[in-house]
């Protein structure tokens, strides 16, 4: 009888978390529903459903119009382009050259390493705002704007991302940088061919969160750029929304179009974002 009870209480404790479980991941992809839903609709459908229900539901006249409007209207994939160029960018080169630092100061025993890490510390608590000025100011100076080189190359060595890998290398095993010495390697030998590729979990979440940062920027590009050469999606998308008209259809549409790759790289390298924040202890 006391086992019966026991594994009923068990059972339900279980029905009650995993119903938890399922109304939280409905407050996270119900906003996808919606955007998905609202692409197909005119405007006036949509701004009737706003308030309701509807909203999430796929009735009336559904069409694909607004993603061709947008196609129409815009050089929707000059756009693409220059997102995609400058997300590679920031995800291969900012998780390489961050890693080189962290690895750096995590492993590695130099005058003035403790300096470093504080600044690093400091640097990763301030707000971007806060020196984007200067960043500007630095790159006009280097004659980088208007360019791939102008949205890139400032935002690539991010503090963040410094410390996570900092922390990372920090926790490994020093015996394997001291056996690798004595086999007669040298530090960036040792880098390439032992810590890099220990590092995966590490590298896959900084090029997760390095391509979210840079696929969704605003404020940097709309500094740096001059024409719509070198304008990424963000840019794009606001120019829908006007003082006479927001084009609500595009809008969707257009925002549908930037969700889907930030989405395939997510479930590309969910296994490696989620074993990692498991290890690094990164909360929020």
């Amino acid at each position: 009888m006391a086992v019966a009870m026991s594994l009923r209480r068990k059972i339900i404790t279980q029905a009650v978390f995993y119903t938890i479980y399922v109304l939280v991941a409905f407050l996270f992809v119900f906003p996808l529903v919606y955007l998905g839903v609202a692409s197909l609709k005119n405007d006036t459908q949509i701004v009737a459903d706003m308030s309701s229900i509807k909203a999430f539901i796929p009735y009336g006249e559904l069409s694909f119009n607004n993603y061709i409007s947008i196609m129409n209207k815009m050089d929707f994939f000059r756009f693409f382009r220059n997102s995609t160029v400058v997300t590679v960018i920031n995800v291969v080169f900012g998780t390489v050259i961050n890693a080189m630092i962290g690895y750096a100061l995590g492993l590695l025993r130099f005058k003035g390493r403790g300096f470093l890490i504080s600044l690093c510390i400091a640097l990763a608590i301030i707000p971007t705002e806060a020196v984007i000025i200067s960043r500007f100011l630095v790159t006009n100076q280097l004659k980088m704007l208007n360019s791939y080189a102008g949205l890139a190359v400032p935002t690539i060595a991010t503090p963040m991302y410094i410390f996570l890998f900092y922390s990372h290398f920090k926790g490994m095993p020093r015996e394997l940088l001291e056996a690798a010495v004595v086999d007669g390697d040298n530090y960036a030998s040792i880098f390439w061919r032992i810590m890099l590729p220990l590092s995966k979990p590490i590298c896959a979440t900084v090029a997760i969160m390095a391509f979210i940062r840079t696929w969704g920027d605003l404020l940097w590009p709309t500094l740096v750029t001059r024409d719509e050469r070198f304008r990424t999606l963000p840019q794009a998308l606001r120019a829908l929304s006007t003082d006479v008209y927001i084009f609500w259809g595009e809008i969707f549409a257009f925002g549908t179009l930037m969700v889907i790759p930030v989405l395939i790289v997510f479930l590309l390298f969910q296994k490696q974002f989620i074993q990692s924040l498991a290890m690094s202890g990164i909360k929020g």
